[in-house]
């Protein structure tokens, strides 16, 4: 059996009008909502609030393992989405 390995990119949209940043994966399926206004964040797979944090007193640091636990959430995800019969 032949393993591919694929690397999905990340999608980042800043809504200057309802003052969010949303980092998604898989279109959508997995996301990172960051609300200025409320200075929180949620992070969403497939429609449903997984996870929510404060942004005050969250480092970059901090913010860049969520993103790579997201992508790595993604990776997962998408492992399922090709057909079985696309490794025979």
């Amino acid at each position: 059996m032949e393993t591919t390995i694929t690397h999905l990119e990340m999608d980042c949209i800043h809504d200057h009008l309802n003052k969010t940043m949303t980092c998604s994966w898989l279109d959508g399926r997995v996301r990172i909502v960051v609300y200025w206004e409320a200075d929180t964040l949620g992070v969403i797979r497939d429609g449903n609030v997984v996870e929510t944090r404060d942004l005050e007193g969250l480092s970059l640091d901090e913010f860049v393992r969520l993103e790579d636990e997201c992508q790595a959430a993604a990776d997962k995800l998408a492992d399922f989405e090709e057909p079985a019969y696309a490794h025979v």
